[in-house]
């Protein structure tokens, strides 16, 4: 049975990949994705919401399997659909362009994203850790027979991006290597996401408390997020008090594939000043906070752009580079003092951080970091520069 049903789907994917060989594409239909069809988030939501707002001639279809999600986008007055519909099915074979922030073959309905449809990368994150074939360019897996003719018969399957985005000449060319593209199709416009941090007056700022988040890079082995907790002195109680004395709200943010221990979500309910963000984009308040903590995640090279102070608090780097994944740099040379080790210190530099303003020699080197990842845009809005961008593609390939 399971080898009839492996048959049949090969057979109608083949169908729907001819399909989107064949066919003409609309220069006015673009479509939409994010993180395994699931989410509504990340670069792929903001840009598509910036065209619905300033290209209402462009056809922006949102992309998803979570029909909850399709719903809510539909009462909110987008286009949105389910990527194995008919109707979605159709939108994503005639697009000119697909937007992913994965990529095509978990974010969209693979065999319709046809070779003449260009695909977009706008990627989730500046990397400081090694990502796609410098980190894994080296593993090579052997398939049966059976696993190989499966491969052949899904070419659609194969990793295809046709453009991807960066914010500097420096971020260009890591990701051209990264993902092994010619660097000239690696477009220099800054991340649509990071428009929140662009005429901040405009966004939300907090007023009662001084907020900071906490937003630690993906663990994948096991229990590796939760010894971030375990093993570095945080006390829920302790660490509640100190932050009330100093009217500091703290907000954990793990990341999505990481989830926290249960006790541990049990006492932070009954917290005041410490609770979990479980939201679906961090994007939509990430300007409201006031500090940014993190450890390796790539938040911090959007954060930049908001002005506002980081801390890092590296707890476990030797255990991290030697365990999880190498870095691009030395720690040190992309990242700002004073460190934390634990969650004592780092409580410690938070106050610090709130109850007094930041030395000359810190803003130096904060500015310094910022130039070295984005490039100046002048306040325009990243979205702007990707759609000007796009459209001298589509014009030049007229």
């Amino acid at each position: 049975m399971n080898q009839i049903k492996l048959i049949a789907s090969l057979f109608y994917k083949g169908i729907i990949y001819v399909l989107a060989s064949i066919l003409p594409k609309n220069k006015s239909v673009w479509v939409f994705g994010a993180w395994f069809g699931d989410k509504y988030s990340d670069n792929s939501k903001a840009f598509f919401q910036y065209v619905n707002q300033y290209r209402p001639q462009i056809s922006a279809i949102w992309i998803s399997k979570n029909n909850e999600l399709i719903k809510e986008l539909r009462n909110k007055g987008f286009r949105a659909y389910n990527m194995h519909s008919f109707i979605g099915i159709y939108y994503q074979l005639t697009a000119s362009f697909a937007f992913v922030c994965q990529a095509h073959d978990v974010d969209l309905f693979a065999p319709t994203i046809g070779k003449k449809t260009k695909i977009v990368n706008l990627w989730h994150g500046l990397p400081l850790k090694k990502i796609i074939y410098d980190e894994f360019g080296h593993i090579s897996i052997k398939k049966n027979l059976k696993g190989r003719i499966v491969d052949f018969l899904s070419p659609y399957k194969k990793m295809r991006n046709d453009y991807l985005i960066a914010t500097n000449e420096r971020t260009q060319k890591t990701l051209s290597g990264a993902f092994r593209i010619p660097i000239a199709r690696v477009l220099i416009t800054g991340f649509p996401r990071n428009d929140v941090f662009i005429n901040q007056d405009s966004n939300m700022q907090s007023t009662a408390h001084y907020k900071v988040i906490y937003m630690p890079t993906m663990r994948k082995q096991e229990n590796g997020s939760n010894a971030l907790f375990e093993n570095f002195g945080f006390n829920v109680d302790k660490i509640s008090k100190e932050l009330s004395k100093h009217n500091i709200k703290l907000v954990l943010r793990l990341h999505p594939v990481n989830k926290a221990p249960e006790n541990l979500l049990t006492e932070i309910k009954a917290s005041k000043n410490i609770s979990f963000d479980f939201s679906d984009d961090i994007y939509d308040t990430i300007a409201s906070y006031d500090c940014l903590v993190t450890d390796y995640s790539s938040i911090y090279f959007d954060f930049l752009l908001s002005k506002k102070p980081i801390l890092f608090a590296p707890f476990d780097l030797s255990d991290y580079k030697e365990k999880e994944r190498e870095l691009y740099y030395e720690f040190e040379d992309v990242t700002l003092p004073p460190y934390s080790f634990n969650w004592p210190s780092l409580i410690e530099n938070i106050i610090n951080c709130k109850n007094s303003n930041n030395e000359e020699n810190y803003n130096t080197s904060y500015r310094q970091l910022t130039d070295m990842f984005h490039r100046s845009n002048n306040n325009q809005k990243h979205s702007k520069i990707l759609i000007n961008k796009l459209n001298e593609l589509q014009q030049a390939n007229n």
